[in-house]
């Protein structure tokens, strides 16, 4: 009953969103659709594994490499509004540094193993640590710089890798759109009025118009896939408690967070998704991983929609992309053919998920304890006096209002999540991977995710599961929109999402580059929907 009842007190007020959202929709009309400029530098083009060859091999030096990044990120960010803070300079001289490490080594294979990412430029997300740069996840009055790197950070320098910027991220990651009042809004590089998502919006920005090769970001409710599925790139949300999470702002000291959220790896090419993940796994938990991969064994199980009232149903182009993908897959195993799940079973994804959430006590957040102030936060904000975003306030509304669900209902729902992912893992194991949405449409204008707010249980729910998730782009829609799907493993089968990976890769091209040309198609209307 009380399920019932909250259903229907959210579809109205998602309704009336779509109603206030009318004036705003007729105003886009008007805008006519920029993209970011090409790419015009040939390195911009090369996988992170091809530049790091190439510079231990002296076929092209690390300094040549971060100038041509600094200069392909001067370019669009200007645009795209993706960089809170940078260290240009100090990556510049860390990237002649890297000629003194070539000439005191013994050998291009010593180079190879002990720094595979050599003098290969990094970006990072806004809410990780890295030493001398803001450490603000996005939040105008949080002024601190980062006194030491990220777990995660220091794990990719240990490996040569060079961190050039922090990149924008929602205020304290709590929206599925970059925006905050630090910097602003970053904008997606294939049509700047649309939203790159969130919360690792900055990163997806920048690694899709050729600004970054590979980036850390961090995943509660699938910031390591929504924006790269809106951008055309790879990400992947791991397994629990594989990578670490130390360094990351918000924290949470709860003995549950790191179930929950994860750091993870970004890139435009899926082999160096795997690179990069297989540097930021913790020592101890890599033997959990060493499971071998035979993908003519690969069983496949797929979802096209949820049914469900509060969420809109997935678009031609999304379904289209999952068909294409079975499709490939049905061709390229040896077992039977890929099977569809039923559709009911993620039915209550996106409430399972976001009440898991907001059951995790002590994340840090604008207020303190469980929503104390947030109401007088509210009425500041509704007199544009308050100097935190709408999200961020909410989230502490929320939390407070907790207290009138009851505790039974509570216990009804985390038996449920206890079950559901019982059910699911009656149907995946080390051999078999889920494939569907990533959302339910191409990236939105901006400002439409508040129109969505429960299609993003598609990823949410993974989170809550303890399941790898990884984010494949598989091809663009008429307006040249990049669109993908997920690949959902067991768990610590994060190995075998990657290589599925590289596989739709390899059979669906991956990455393509923001361009001005689209298909011919009633651009109005695709605005509208």
């Amino acid at each position: 009953m009380i399920r019932f009842i909250f259903r229907i007190i959210v579809w109205i007020v998602l309704k009336l969103f779509k109603v206030a959202f009318i004036p705003l929709t007729i105003i886009r009309l008007f805008y006519k659709k920029k993209v970011c400029p090409p790419i015009t530098n040939d390195i911009l083009f090369l996988p992170a594994s091809a530049l790091a060859a190439k510079i231990r091999n002296r076929e092209i030096s690390s300094e040549t490499v971060i100038r041509s990044y600094i200069e392909r990120i001067s370019e669009v960010n200007p645009i795209l509004n993706a960089v809170i803070d940078e260290r240009f300079q100090d990556a510049l001289e860390e990237a002649k540094q890297v000629e003194e490490v070539l000439n005191n080594a013994t050998s291009i294979k010593e180079i190879e193993d002990q720094y595979p990412l050599l003098g290969v430029p990094i970006t990072i997300k806004g809410s990780l640590a890295v030493e001398g740069l803001q450490h603000s996840a996005g939040v105008l009055l949080r002024t601190k710089r980062a006194l030491k790197d990220a777990e995660t950070v220091k794990r990719v320098r240990e490996v040569g890798a060079i961190p050039l910027l922090v990149s924008n991220t929602p205020e304290f990651c709590l929206n599925w759109e970059t925006t905050n009042k630090l910097i602003g809004t970053t904008n997606n590089p294939y049509d700047l009025r649309r939203s790159v998502g969130g919360s690792s919006g900055g990163e997806g920005a920048l690694v899709s118009a050729g600004a970054s090769v590979i980036g850390i970001g961090s995943d509660i409710a699938g910031s390591l896939r929504l924006p790269m599925n809106y951008c055309g790139v790879w990400g992947h949300k791991p397994s629990p408690r594989i990578i670490s999470v130390e360094g990351h702002y918000p924290s949470c000291p709860e003995e549950e967070w790191p179930d929950v959220f994860h750091v993870g790896p970004i890139s435009r090419y899926a082999s160096d998704l795997s690179i990069l993940f297989e540097i930021l796994v913790e020592p101890n938990a890599k033997t959990k991983l060493k499971k071998p991969i035979d993908l003519k064994k690969l069983k496949v199980y797929y979802l096209k929609d949820i049914r469900n009232c509060l969420m809109n149903r997935t678009s031609s182009d999304i379904k289209k992309a999952i068909e294409r993908v079975v499709t490939f897959f049905n061709s390229h195993t040896e077992t039977s053919i890929c099977t569809e799940i039923n559709p009911d079973l993620l039915k209550h994804a996106s409430e399972y998920s976001y009440l898991r959430l907001l059951l995790v006590d002590n994340v840090d957040n604008l207020f303190e304890g469980k929503g104390e102030g947030s109401h007088w936060e509210l009425l500041k904000f509704l007199f544009c006096m308050s100097k935190s975003v709408i999200t961020s306030i909410l989230y502490g509304v929320l939390r407070w209002w907790l207290w009138i669900i009851p505790r039974k209902y509570i216990k009804e729902t985390l038996n449920d999540i206890r079950i559901l992912k019982q059910e699911i893992l009656q149907i995946l194991d080390d051999q078999s991977v889920l494939i569907l949405p990533v959302s339910t449409r191409d990236a939105p204008p901006h400002g439409d995710v508040f129109k969505m707010l429960f299609d993003f249980g598609y990823c949410s729910i993974f989170n809550s599961l303890g399941l790898p998730s990884t984010a494949c782009p598989v091809m663009q829609t008429e307006q040249g929109m990049p669109i993908g799907v997920q690949v959902v493993g067991a768990p610590n089968c994060d190995r075998l999402c990657l290589a599925v990976a590289k596989e739709i890769e390899r059979a669906f091209g991956g990455w393509k580059p923001p361009s001005p040309f689209r298909k011919k198609t009633n651009e109005k209307q695709s605005l509208l929907t």
